[in-house]
């Protein structure tokens, strides 16, 4: 089974037990920037880098947004329109900055992933507060 296909099976399982898209969305996004957290004070800690914690939380970050990009609806819904297109970009660009943070141990990379995936969440949230209002 390719990556994608688990990732989607993954999501429809948890989509089935009856958590709402957009909560996964803000739950994938905050378990992102809990990862970039955890990499960063790996790299930060007092004593010497914790290079095997770093790799685990930079390996999962890299996880989360591989599944967000995996569940992009196909076809001629979101992922044909601009703003699939543009976050097809946004995690295309994310993969590759994780990947440099991890392979160069690189703070600013994990910052510059932190900067988005934060504007990507306070953007989710104030299109949530507008839609309940």
């Amino acid at each position: 089974m390719s990556a994608a296909a688990f990732a989607m099976r993954a999501y429809r399982q948890v989509e089935n037990q009856g958590i709402p898209a957009d909560k996964l969305y803000v739950l994938g996004l905050d378990g992102i920037l809990e990862y970039l957290r955890r990499a960063e004070a790996a790299l930060r800690q007092p004593g010497g880098k914790d290079l095997p914690l770093k790799g685990m939380a930079l390996g999962r970050a890299y996880q989360l947004v591989e599944h967000l990009l995996a569940v992009l609806p196909d076809g001629p819904h979101l992922a044909e329109q601009p703003v699939g297109e543009r976050l097809e970009r946004v995690y295309t660009y994310l993969l590759a900055r994780l990947a440099h943070a991890n392979i160069f141990d690189d703070l600013q990379a994990i910052d510059d992933c932190r900067t988005v995936v934060t504007a990507l969440r306070d953007s989710w949230h104030q299109g949530l507060e507008q839609a309940a209002a």
